[in-house]
């Protein structure tokens, strides 16, 4: 494989990994310059129509997905009998290896892993993406310490996942869930069961359940509590032990019920470790019981009985002091491993422990004052606008509702005030990057569009739209024009032959070009039809350039053909049969910032400036039937393509 060039683009560099189901190669793309990972699916998978049909369903799902804890997906192809997918390609090691290196982590570490894995799987859950195989092989991590998951391109959207066992069976069975032991049906609290046994790997150095065969495994998931993680690391604080314990509960109702729940309580165990996050089943539903220690009396009777002997006085007071002295040995050893265990268990505490009671959704002034004979102290410590919640409704609390928590209890709510209007400053002049803080503070959003300028410096806004004295209310969009410098700015010549002279003249407009001379014709194409332009399509040309066109004038009479032929009207299509469909364009990499331009049938629908920290974006296509598109780059053309709407 090595020096093969796939799709006349990817260079094959090197093999990095090979594992059950593909190859993976380094490999470099010569039209952007750039590093790519390209994973080549085994001959015997790539023969499976269906699996393949499947592959591909999902390999164009997951390229959806752009997030800085996903690894993200270029491209899928096919070719001389090889199917594969492009990814973004990642510098470091797997997590497993890092793992197996360092044998157990810290449970800072570990528990600042597995907020970034959970950021990651919340961005595709929230995509209706199950990736169904989450384990340390599939988790890159880089010199920086960033975690990137990979291999969605085998994922499922969430609307249709099942998975069965046997010949069929996708991912390692160490990490399976139940419901994929038993081959039921699986959503996003599969994934975040394999996050619980990541999160127990991490902290323990091995996994819950081994055994000879996958299928052995497999039922311990489904039969067997495992060894709770505090018996191989005893460092591990409660607050972490009980969200692992919660993850990987066997029953999918008795588990988070998204990766933002599992988040917000790792966010709380940084900063309470030893706070349970909140009210979990006993530890010995789920873990094998702890191992507690004992005085083994039949030892000491069996003893007793070999020394029986005749005992003189002073034989008799030490036996009772004896005897004494180790009914308080073992009376401590007792009463202290039980202290140990259940540190609450010999409290002589007045104050009542009770359920933290659920305030958000309430109106806070309403609910202040009710608690105080409970000894429940509200203390509101924030307003913030709110889109969802109506001014004065209690938005979050801490701590959160459910804790078993000893009265007095202090409450801390964040109150909505409502939906606030902003009205927009006079930005012209000033810098963009200051200016841009300065209206995110507001809680606005900022769109920013780059133009040439002779007159403004680049960098600083030439205008705003909507424009200062404006209103808006909070999380609209405000979109600052920023200048670039001196110099013309370029489009990309749309193609008008064909088009109605109407239509043409719109389309020069919306390009920024200025309608040159319009000379009619006599043709046989029907009246005002265009026929030729001065500038050819695809040709690059700068703003504002004439443009001059010939239009039909219908057949002349000196043409000497006495018989009119009559127009015949191009049929419009009603409104029901104009249909949208989303597509997912990907910024390249190799270059701090990219203009991107697409022309739907010659008209331009996008053209702006993208970041390459935006991965991707998403446009929506408009029209019916069969539409094409052309793509560019910085004004060079990258793609050409079709699409049925």
């Amino acid at each position: 494989m090595v020096g093969k060039i796939l799709g006349n683009r990817y260079e094959i560099l090197e093999e990095i990994g090979n594992g059950g189901m593909a190859r993976v190669f380094r490999a470099h793309c010569k039209l952007l310059n750039r590093n790519v990972a390209v994973k080549v699916l085994r001959p015997e998978l790539a023969k499976d129509q269906e699996f393949l049909a499947r592959f591909n369903t999902e390999a164009q799902a997951a390229a959806a997905l752009s997030h800085p804890n996903i690894v993200s997906i270029y491209d899928v192809g096919s070719e001389d009998g090889l199917q594969y997918i492009i990814m973004e390609y990642v510098e470091g090691q797997t997590l497993k290896d890092y793992i197996d290196a360092n044998k157990k982590l810290s449970w800072q570490q570990a528990v600042e892993f597995s907020i970034q894995i959970c950021k990651g799987l919340e961005h595709a859950h929230k995509n209706h993406i199950v990736h169904r195989d989450i384990k340390p092989h599939n988790i890159i991590l880089t010199p920086e310490g960033v975690l990137k998951v990979t291999d969605f391109g085998i994922a499922r959207a969430a609307t249709s996942a099942t998975v069965t066992m046997g010949g069929n069976t996708i991912g390692s069975v160490h990490y399976f869930s139940p419901e994929q032991a038993r081959g039921g049906y699986t959503d996003e609290k599969s994934d975040i069961y394999s996050v619980g046994v990541v999160m127990y790997e991490m902290l323990t150095g091995r996994v819950p359940f081994e055994s000879d065969s996958p299928v052995s495994i497999a039922i311990k998931h489904l039969q067997e509590k495992p060894v709770s993680p505090k018996e191989y690391n005893i460092a591990i604080p409660l607050a972490v032990e009980a969200i692992i314990l919660k993850a990987m509960s066997k029953e999918q109702s008795m588990r988070y019920q998204s990766s933002a729940g599992l988040l917000d309580d790792l966010y709380a165990a940084q900063k309470q470790p030893d706070i349970v996050p909140e009210e979990v089943p006993e530890l010995a539903n789920n873990f094998s019981t702890r191992k507690i220690p004992a005085v083994n009396i039949a030892e000491v009777n069996e003893q007793a009985e070999k020394e029986k002997k005749p005992k003189t006085a002073s034989d008799k007071k030490a036996v009772i002091w004896a005897i004494i002295t180790s009914v308080v040995i073992v009376s401590i050893l007792i009463f202290g491993t039980i202290a140990v265990v259940y540190p609450g268990a010999f409290s002589s505490s007045k104050n009542v422990e009770m359920p933290v009671p659920d305030l958000v959704g309430q109106k806070y002034d309403d609910i202040k004052d009710t608690y105080k004979n409970k000894k429940i102290t509200i203390n509101m410590v924030q307003q913030v606008p709110s889109k969802e919640y109506e001014k004065g409704v209690i938005i979050s609390q801490d701590p959160k509702t459910g804790k078993m928590i000893k009265t007095p209890i202090e409450i801390n709510v964040v109150v909505s005030a409502g939906i606030k209007d902003i009205t927009i400053d006079n930005y012209i002049n000033k810098i963009a990057t200051d200016a841009r803080l300065d209206i995110e503070k507001l809680g606005l959003n900022v769109k920013e569009i780059k133009e040439s300028s002779d007159t403004v410096t680049e960098g600083v806004i030439i205008r705003t739209v909507p424009q200062a004295g404006y209103t808006l209310k909070a999380g609209e969009e405000i979109t600052i024009y920023v200048s670039q410098g001196a110099g013309k700015n370029q489009t990309t010549m749309p193609n008008l032959i064909g088009e109605d002279v109407q239509q043409a003249r719109r389309v020069i407009s919306d390009n920024k070009l200025r309608e040159g001379k319009i000379t009619e014709v006599p043709s046989d194409k029907p009246k005002n039809v265009v026929l030729t332009q001065s500038v050819s399509r695809g040709t690059n040309v700068d703003e504002y350039t004439e443009i001059d066109l010939t239009v039909s004038s219908g057949l002349s009479a000196s043409t000497g053909n006495t018989q009119v032929i009559p127009q015949t009207p191009v049929p419009v299509k009603p409104v029901t049969d104009i249909k949208t469909k989303s597509m997912t364009i990907n910024i390249p990499q190799d270059q701090e910032k990219t203009t991107i331009k697409i022309l739907q049938d010659g008209k331009t629908i996008h053209n702006m400036t993208h970041s390459r920290d935006e991965k991707a974006f998403n446009i929506n296509i408009t029209g019916n039937g069969v539409v094409s598109l052309e793509i560019y780059y910085n004004g060079s053309l990258y793609a050409s393509k079709t699409v049925t709407l």
